[in-house]
């Protein structure tokens, strides 16, 4: 019986670090991902697209992402450090409306969403999200 106990504890002694130990990696492996998209009007149908640390361009469904362009990674640094540039770790903006956009940001350093609608006054982050709209299309 004093066996057993001994096994009980030891697994459970190896069990817990490891299961700490996973969420630590996870957090270091996640890279830059930026999402974004729109949602609302009149079927309130959410768009939303997802650019990653590849440079995959995919358009997120129900079912299964699918890629829909690749962008250089030249550009995608260029994205990265305009994120940088317009500081988007801290902007703080909530402001959903009717036709709604959202821009989420997913780094190793930080996570930080946006949502916007038509009148609000922040020309800085729209002409931001028509650069990452841009990325959907192939490049001629």
């Amino acid at each position: 019986m004093k066996f057993v106990h001994i096994c009980i504890l030891n697994l459970i002694l190896i069990l817990i670090p490891a299961c700490i130990n996973s969420r630590a990696m996870e957090n270091k492996r996640v890279k830059t991902e930026i999402h974004f998209g729109r949602t609302g009007g009149f079927t309130n149908i959410p768009v939303e697209y997802l650019i990653n640390a590849k440079g995959e361009v995919l358009r997120i469904s129900a079912f299964e992402p699918d890629t829909v362009n690749r962008i250089p990674v030249k550009r995608l640094k260029s994205i990265i450090r305009e994120l940088k540039d317009i500081d988007f770790k801290h902007i703080e903006l909530n402001d959903p409306g009717n036709m709604s956009y959202f821009i989420k940001v997913r780094t190793r350093e930080y996570e930080n969403s946006v949502t916007w609608n038509d009148l609000t006054p922040n020309d800085t982050l729209k002409d931001f999200y028509k650069k990452l709209i841009r990325t959907i299309k192939p490049d001629p």
